[in-house]
């Protein structure tokens, strides 16, 4: 007669039966989460860049949506002159820790709220100068695209913003 051969079990017996193990399940999130992600960055409105020069990327944007760029002597020349509207695209919290001289608050973050009682100082012959919080803030892009869409015709970007005033040692309201 043959000998008796014992059942191989078919589940590890160090884990409770119908527990899977927590890799595949990472693993499977994390590779939809890639897919997904790569998606939206191609054929979403919202593009980050893969691979850029930051050092000009806000001059390169602004020059593509019709808006002027200005370094500081730039910034400090128009407010010395007092020809433009200045805007800070900051937060208020921000602006309320101090801001450039004569600025107003127009918050990227609520500009669509807040520009019909900003459109009273705006038209499309007032000149307006933009700035936030430095190179890596996109607000005051934003808001100076945002403007321009509204029949603003000179929009001025300060592409150094507040950290580069602080950092020329110039002082801030």
């Amino acid at each position: 007669m043959a000998a008796h051969i014992p059942a191989i079990p078919i589940h590890r017996t160090d884990r409770p039966a119908g527990k899977r193990p927590l890799f595949p399940a990472i693993a499977a999130i994390a590779a939809c989460a890639l897919v997904l992600g790569t998606a939206a960055q191609l054929f979403g409105p919202f593009r980050i860049p893969w691979a850029e020069d930051h050092g000009l990327r806000l001059e390169t944007l602004a020059a593509s949506k019709g808006i002027e760029t200005a370094d500081i002597r730039g910034v400090r020349e128009i407010l010395e002159s007092g020809s433009h509207l200045v805007l800070d695209a900051r937060p208020m919290e921000e602006f309320d820790k101090g801001h450039l001289p004569g600025a107003i608050p127009f918050p990227f973050a609520t500009h669509i709220d807040s520009f019909d009682e900003m459109s009273a100082m705006l038209g499309p012959s007032q000149p307006v100068l933009v700035y936030c919080s430095g190179r890596r803030c996109d607000d005051a892009l934003m808001l100076g695209a945002f403007l321009r869409a509204q029949g603003t015709e000179k929009v001025v970007l300060f592409t150094g913003g507040t950290g580069a005033w602080v950092e020329a040692g110039l002082p801030l309201q």
